[in-house]
């Protein structure tokens, strides 16, 4: 695991993908994994193993959570809605992230998949930096929400709340076990 100040720092700085940057050309699975876990890694600095994986992807699409590919292609709607899935399950059940989903695309024309996107890129990101520099998720990042996006904005609050919360407990075991214990204290 990488040490806390790093972590820290990474969390600071993240830049979510905005829908414009995904590639123009569908992708393979391998693809698709190495992608997402260049954008999620820093998100999931708490776990051994990948943040996302081939066998994941193939029960959110068996599971109905994300449309299957088509002829084993993923498209940049298959990117897009596997990083909001991965984004959201750092605190909500799959049967959650899928309702909060179709809530918050009956707001507009639900083929606006890229307007969606990067609103909820841009309010992650937003609350993110906000709740490692002030231990606070309460910026305002959408200008007079409607309830959907309100819910989708208190969703985001608990993911950022949560992660923080991880890197706190991450930083003081790292703290911890760089703190000599009190017996060998005294006994120096």
């Amino acid at each position: 695991m990488q040490p806390s100040n790093v972590i820290y720092s990474q969390l600071l700085n993240y830049k979510a993908p905005r829908f414009e940057e995904f590639p123009d050309i569908d992708l393979y699975m391998d693809q698709m994994v190495e992608l997402l876990t260049s954008w999620l890694a820093p998100l999931y600095f708490d776990q051994a193993k990948p943040c996302i994986t081939a066998s994941m992807i193939n029960n959110y699409v068996k599971n109905s959570i994300v449309e299957p590919p088509i002829k084993k292609r993923y498209t940049r709607y298959h990117l897009a809605y596997l990083y909001v899935v991965m984004v959201l399950k750092q605190c909500f059940s799959l049967q959650e992230i899928s309702t909060l989903i179709t809530i918050y695309r009956t707001m507009q024309n639900p083929t606006h998949t890229a307007d969606h996107f990067d609103t909820f890129a841009s309010a992650f990101e937003t609350m993110l930096h906000q709740v490692m520099k002030t231990s606070q998720a309460n910026c305002t990042v959408i200008e007079e929400p409607n309830w959907q996006q309100h819910l989708m904005i208190n969703s985001l609050q608990a993911v950022c709340c949560k992660i923080f919360c991880v890197y706190q407990i991450v930083s003081f075991s790292e703290a911890q076990d760089q703190t000599p214990s009190r017996k060998q204290t005294r006994s120096r």
